[in-house]
């Protein structure tokens, strides 16, 4: 047997990735892993329908425009601008007109408490009692013309505002009511200890008229926090436009 096909076989068993021509030149291969090989993607069915335009694509547009056209055509609450103009300017009406009073009410008890301390016409308990309210009289007509003259400002009688102008209205309304209701329950004690002193000095039982006073501040309170309320909601109703 020939020895160098022996070589050749035992090369071949020991390193089966080389092979030698026959110039003598090895030459190195490498052995191909079929599993490496990279596979071709296999696309769902799903994807495939989704880069594909759908045979009913008009049928869709369509359904869809017969929905937009139905949703269009749904009732919906109209605003009546005319309406929410005059209520507007009605309510503006109303709020000057409380806040003159109230104006004229401040003047009229500094006034009172100057004449009854100068002239000295009034007891004590009423100097007393106009000096505080002259102190506190000012200190709620100056919030309320600071509710009241930021809305009046920005009003106007312009069909394109007056939706944001019935909002300010709103807003200023359930402020001042805030503030009414604050000041009614604060005069409350100062009241109450007014009319115990002049039944005191009366020889008089003051509980009948305060539990007069007592009552009329509640009913006030109660009817105030109800109109308060309804502006509340009227705001939303108008935010919600």
């Amino acid at each position: 047997m020939d020895k160098s096909v022996l070589e050749n076989e035992d090369t071949s068993s020991v390193e089966p990735n080389k092979l030698e021509t026959t110039d003598g030149v090895i030459v190195k291969t490498n052995q191909i892993d079929v599993l490496s090989l990279p596979r071709q993607k296999n696309v769902p069915r799903s994807e495939k329908d989704k880069k594909s335009p759908p045979a009913d694509e008009p049928a869709l547009d369509e359904n869809w425009l017969l929905l937009a056209r139905d949703w269009q055509s749904q009732p919906y609450e109209k605003t009546d601008i005319q309406a929410l103009l005059k209520q507007t300017k009605k309510r503006t009406f109303w709020a000057k007109f409380l806040l003159g009073l109230n104006v004229v009410a401040t003047l009229g008890l500094i006034g009172f408490f100057l004449v009854g301390l100068l002239q000295g016409a009034f007891d004590k308990a009423t100097i007393i009692y106009l000096g505080v309210g002259s102190l506190l009289s000012p200190v709620f007509v100056y919030y309320e013309i600071k509710i009241r003259l930021r809305t009046w400002q920005q009003s106007c009688d312009s069909p394109d505002r007056a939706v944001s102008n019935a909002i300010a209205a709103c807003e200023s309304s359930i402020k001042y009511y805030q503030l009414s209701k604050y000041s009614g329950v604060f005069s409350v004690p100062f009241v109450n200890a007014y009319l115990f002193v002049l039944g005191s000095e009366s020889e008089k039982s003051p509980w009948p008229y305060i539990a007069v006073f007592n009552l009329f501040v509640l009913l006030m309170w109660f009817v105030t926090h109800a109109i308060q309320q309804k502006r509340k909601k009227e705001l939303t109703q108008l935010s919600s436009v």
